[in-house]
């Protein structure tokens, strides 16, 4: 269950106490920083915390996924990871999670992501994968699932059975996963079938329909032949089986989160989520009751459920110690991880002039101006030297805003380096318009891919463009570094691209 709030309130608690639910998921919207999410769990552990230890999950996956922030080691995403593609350093940054999570008192970790992403249209998932290779997504993801858990947090890997080849997002309707049977075992269940062998404590469903798996109109999380025949049967798994939210649009639009509940349950999962609304969450727990009163839920699928997952919550009870720091993984990873598609990275003096373009994604990517992300790789510029300053475009950027940036650019003088930063344009066909007019007046400007690399093929103007695969300060900082000349770039890139021009 989730609820609101930086500090719960008194209505919270007693619901919270009321239902004594196995766990609780925090979003950005309890955390300001790790020490003062400590104690909010610690009031929520008092509250509700009966026969077993309360699970206390996040969504801490690295890049931008991360609900702690202040005072938490900032990871770059997946994708990043998987570029630098060092197995390595995806188990210490597994135990870099452990640790932060631990200090905020969680112990329920909703990652790695297993997802194999080889639709380039998925907006939903994204960089958040390790790729689109099966094998390079399950031997990266598990070795940061082994890190999570060496550190006494349980791993959960999603979201089963894949999300990464639908171009839809779960979050407002069903998405449809539609390739052979073959192809998906092949691809998308891959790394699910080495989670299980690994062991991993959890598995997420996804809210997808998988017609060449489960016939019936149902998602993924409804479905006995993918969450029993496929997932227990045939996989083996033996942990537990975890929803996605449930009041995301693929449920909450079709049968809606109450019923929902009870069919996930009915279907196979063992732990339900509803991660905003606490009145939603004592609705489905009476929905629950009366179909067992019914006899639409056998009791006995409940017990199930219930001794698989307090099995995992008193595995918990005794945590190995709290691993050592290691913020240095951060920037390793981070160095590593940058990505030449095209041309030679520039190597500029300290006292350059530069300007650095900087787009934000689409308000439909969820693209709000953030101006402080917007502003970062001026920043790092001028910390290491460089007269740097930036030219924000906002979502969706006009022809005016093309023109504000050029006479900018020219205010600069003759000599000023150019960086141009998209995020996410090939969603955001204003953006793309607008970065192809900028880099057709400027085509030795740098072209900066600060998330998904698809937008490289799209701005063929650009004579050299570096990926990153992260638009947060640890991955623009890298970037600093490599333009002033104190780290090459080595990274490999983690998806297949068409080849540049």
């Amino acid at each position: 269950m989730g609820f609101d709030g930086t500090e719960p309130s008194r209505a919270t608690l007693t619901a919270l106490g009321a239902l004594r639910p196995a766990g609780v998921i925090l979003f950005s919207r309890n955390v300001v920083d790790v020490a003062a999410t400590r104690r909010l769990v610690d009031r929520v552990r008092e509250a509700c915390e009966a026969h077993a230890p309360l699970l206390v999950a996040v969504d801490q996956e690295g890049g931008r996924v991360a609900r702690l922030r202040r005072g938490a080691v900032e990871l770059p995403s997946a994708m990043a990871l998987a570029a630098a593609g060092d197995e390595a350093i995806c188990e210490r940054a597994g135990r870099v999670l452990a640790r932060d999570l631990r200090r905020a008192g969680a112990n329920l970790d909703f990652a790695p992501v297993l997802d194999v992403v080889s639709d380039p249209r998925n907006t939903v998932i994204g960089a958040r994968s390790f790729g689109d290779d099966p094998e390079r997504v399950a031997r990266l993801g598990l070795a940061v699932a082994r890190g999570l858990e060496a550190g006494g947090v349980a791993a959960v890997a999603k979201h089963f059975p894949g999300h990464g080849a639908t171009a839809d997002d779960s979050h407002l309707g069903m998405p449809v996963l539609d390739a052979p049977a073959a192809t998906l075992r092949a691809r998308d269940l891959l790394p699910f079938r080495r989670a299980v062998e690994q062991g991993i404590a959890g598995i997420m469903t996804a809210h997808v329909r998988v017609p060449a798996l489960e016939p019936d109109a149902v998602p993924a999380t409804l479905s006995h032949r993918l969450l029993v025949d496929l997932l227990r049967d045939e996989l083996g798994f033996r942990g537990v089986c975890i929803t996605d939210c449930l009041e995301m649009g693929a449920i909450a639009k079709g049968p809606g989160s109450e019923r929902g509940a009870v069919e996930a349950l009915r279907a196979g999962a063992d732990l339900l989520v509803v991660s905003h609304t606490l009145a939603l969450a004592e609705r489905i727990a009476s929905a629950i009751a009366a179909a067992v009163g019914s006899g639409a839920l056998p009791l006995e699928r409940l017990e199930q459920a219930v001794a698989r997952v307090d099995a995992l919550r008193m595995r918990l009870d005794a945590p190995p110690e709290l691993p050592a720091a290691d913020a240095g993984v951060a920037a390793e990873a981070a160095r590593r991880s940058l990505v030449m598609y095209r041309g030679r990275l520039p190597h500029w003096q300290r006292e350059s002039r530069c300007v650095v373009v900087a787009f934000s994604p689409s308000a439909a990517e969820g693209g709000a101006v953030d101006r402080e992300s917007q502003g970062s790789l001026a920043r790092m510029l001028q910390s290491r030297g460089i007269d740097a300053r930036t030219v924000r475009m906002g979502p969706s950027p006009s022809l005016q805003d093309v023109e504000r940036a050029h006479r900018e650019i020219e205010s600069s003088g003759d000599g000023a380096r150019i960086a141009v930063v998209v995020r996410r344009a090939q969603h955001d066909p204003a953006q793309l318009d607008a970065a192809r007019a900028l880099l057709g007046l400027y085509p030795d400007a740098l072209l900066i891919v600060a998330r998904e690399p698809h937008d490289a093929q799209l701005l063929p103007q650009a004579r050299c463009v570096l990926c990153t695969f992260g638009d947060e300060d640890v991955s623009l900082a890298a970037v600093a570094e490599a333009l002033t000349g104190a780290a090459p770039v080595t990274g490999s890139m983690p998806v297949a691209l068409a080849v540049s021009p």
